[in-house]
């Protein structure tokens, strides 16, 4: 059975987060981080997730190639320094689902450009954890406290993707002939469903074997009820839809579900996942957010975190000393 959950209870990590296929983003936080490895002033790289998606143009969208740079970063230096967390990004190339921001569509181009890496990537986004647990009391995710996931502490952290897909896979083969599905798929969205496929999945036509995965993906995120938990744990909107104390609670309830089995109490959330103004925000005294990159407002201001693992953490100003700005020259 999978374990989402990472323990973590000595060495300093550098934390980023949501760099969105930002290339010289990238760059620079891993010449960072070769500069404090080299100097033993860090000893892991810890990534946030949303690691994929430019917002730019697609000449600047370096995604891929950044997801290969860690993978094989991972098989150089070892899974415990380089740690890839899994974000809302992320999450849909799993399942073959589409991801849009009012007009924009992010998972089109990223599933096009996959090609014979496909296999290989979305095995290393299905080995992501979701949560890393310190003995600083510090926790680390994508989006922060859900309140709802306090409510799904056990399904998040046993979490098996490919038990979901396997099950939506027996569910179409119960149907059997798929062909009245694709007309109703048709009807529902007004184009053909092997132009859908091939428009959000590359799929090349109705002898791909990948044909029914768009269907797939619609059966699971309609029917799941885990995948409908960890969905809304990735895309939380934290204190937006709950104010003040009523949401600082809810952090507190979050962390304390969090805190069975983990190193030490988690006292502390840091994530990123919503934009900050200057490279993070003290939302409460239970959550730090974090702007490395794309998120940061202005882009320059972007921070990353140097978080000692083992060295008690109260609250989330206690972390402030530990941030550095990802533009100043590495050393």
């Amino acid at each position: 059975m999978p374990d989402r959950f990472l323990n973590l209870t000595d060495g300093v990590a550098m934390v980023v987060s949501d760099l969105h296929g930002d290339r010289p983003a990238f760059d620079r936080c891993l010449a960072h981080f070769a500069a404090h490895r080299a100097r033993g002033n860090a000893r892991r790289l810890i990534l946030l997730g949303d690691l994929i998606h430019s917002y730019g143009p697609p000449d600047s969208d370096a995604s891929l190639s950044m997801v290969l740079d860690i993978m094989r970063l991972q098989a150089e230096l070892g899974r415990d320094t380089v740690i890839m967390l899994l974000g809302n990004h992320e999450l849909p190339h799993i399942y073959g689902v589409t991801l849009a921001k009012g007009d924009r569509e992010f998972t089109p181009r990223f599933e096009h450009a996959l090609g014979t890496h496909r296999e290989d990537v979305l095995r290393f986004f299905r080995s992501l954890p979701f949560y890393i647990r310190t003995a600083a009391g510090v926790a680390l995710g994508h989006a922060g406290p859900a309140p709802e996931a306090a409510l799904h502490i056990e399904t998040l952290r046993h979490f098996d993707h490919d038990a979901l897909l396997a099950d939506a896979d027996r569910t179409l083969t119960q149907i059997g002939d798929l062909d009245a599905v694709y007309a109703r798929y048709r009807q529902l969205q007004g184009v053909p469903y092997a132009e859908l496929a091939f428009r959000y999945l590359a799929v090349q036509g109705q002898n791909d074997p990948r044909y029914p995965h768009l269907l797939r993906g619609a059966v699971i995120s309609q029917q799941s009820r885990a995948f409908q938990a960890l969905w809304s744990t990735l895309f939380t909107q934290n204190e937006s839809g709950l104010r003040g104390e009523v949401y600082a609670n809810a952090c507190q309830a979050f962390l304390q579900a969090l805190s069975t089995g983990a190193p030490a109490p988690q006292q502390v959330m840091v994530s990123g996942h919503i934009p900050t103004r200057g490279g993070h925000q003290v939302v409460n005294p239970y959550h730090l957010r974090l702007s490395t990159a794309a998120h940061a407002r202005p882009p320059h201001a972007g921070q990353y975190l140097l978080l000692d693992c083992a060295r008690p953490v109260t609250s989330a100003s206690d972390l402030l000393a530990g941030l550095r700005r990802l533009a100043d020259e590495p050393r």
